[in-house]
């Protein structure tokens, strides 16, 4: 008896269940299409020589008779960017640097181990191999902290009185802004 109403049971649950078809494409939503449009403000860059400034904007840096070289920094801000931005730098002034020339001279310090006094030896100088030219700026650099970017120029002193023009680029955005440094 037990086995009969089990089977009416089943009997009746199966004949309460009802197949209703589904239609899929009723619920089917057209996909919007639009574009979605951002405007960016493209990135400003202003330089600054971090030197003297004349009445016709001309920065003037004033070279070491004592050194070869001269070291000084460019900075610069660049703002309205959100990314890791390379800026281009180049100059108009190049020097070369010739096979055999001395490119340094280095003196070694020490405190000698046995007689504990302070030892200078100076070591064979460095000579260039072969001729090279050089640049009088470093050619890239990326837009750090709050926008800020650096370059360093060194003119030689052999470029006193020559006017070197700095062009500082921001490839993707295609800006680019000049410097006049006279060298005196």
């Amino acid at each position: 008896m037990a086995k009969y109403f089990r089977l009416l049971i089943v009997v009746f649950l199966l004949g309460s269940c009802s197949k209703e078809e589904i239609d899929l494409n009723s619920y089917y939503v057209e996909p919007i299409e639009e574009e979605l449009v951002v405007e960016q403000t493209p990135p400003t860059l202003e330089l600054d020589g971090r030197l003297p400034v004349d009445d016709n904007g001309y920065y003037h840096l004033t070279l070491d008779p004592t050194k070869n070289q001269t070291i000084h920094r460019i900075s610069g801000v660049v703002k309205n960017t959100t990314e890791p931005t390379k800026v281009s730098w180049e100059s108009n002034l190049y020097w070369w640097l010739l096979a055999g020339q001395v490119v340094a001279e280095i003196t070694k310090t020490y405190i000698n181990y046995f007689t504990g006094e302070v030892t200078y030896v100076n070591l064979p100088p460095l000579t260039n191999w072969r001729n090279a030219l050089v640049p009088t700026i470093n050619s890239s650099s990326y837009v750090g902290k709050d926008g800020e970017v650096n370059t360093v120029i060194a003119p030689i002193y052999r470029m006193k009185n020559d006017t070197l023009v700095v062009t500082s680029t921001i490839n993707e955005w295609n800006i680019t802004q000049t410097l006049n440094i006279v060298l005196e």
